[in-house]
């Protein structure tokens, strides 16, 4: 049985969303475990999400990295507020899934991927404006030296 045809079986039953969108977003495909198969969806979902987080992180707290420097000096406060609440949402589903890793039953599992599925186009939204900027502060006429003096 593909991984499609099983998640199709539950799909009703439990109110998941498609398998279409759930898997265009979160690559559920490529799962190899069914032994848990819900589990292993919240794990490829907070996979993604915690991948996102660590994009977004250091642009709110930037390390001493040219990189991280860069890019918070080409962003305004009102865009890092913006950015602060994406962040906000990206961590309340990261720390969802933890605390639902605890003890874990199918309805929980289930309540979870509702929950992501809800608010993820509006945050795929939001982190493609945040990306789209971070890209173009790139293009952005700086000189290293003006980087450089950020880190010392």
């Amino acid at each position: 049985m593909s991984i499609k045809e099983k998640y199709q079986k539950i799909e009703k039953t439990l109110k998941l969303p498609s398998f279409d969108s759930l898997n265009n977003d979160f690559e559920i495909s490529l799962i190899e475990e069914e032994d848990f198969f819900l589990r292993e969806i919240r794990r490829k979902m907070t996979e993604r999400i915690e991948a996102y987080v660590k994009l977004v992180e250091p642009v709110l707290q930037p390390e001493a990295i040219v990189c991280d420097m860069h890019e918070c000096k080409e962003l305004s406060e009102d865009e890092k507020s913006k950015i602060f609440e994406v962040y906000k949402k990206l961590m309340f589903l990261h720390r969802y899934s933890a605390e639902i890793s605890i003890d874990e039953d199918d309805k929980k599992t289930s309540l979870f991927i509702n929950e992501v599925m809800k608010d993820w186009p509006a945050v795929k939204k939001q982190l493609a404006a945040i990306l789209k900027k971070l890209k173009e502060s790139w293009l952005a006429d700086t000189e290293l030296k003006e980087d450089l003096a950020y880190m010392g």
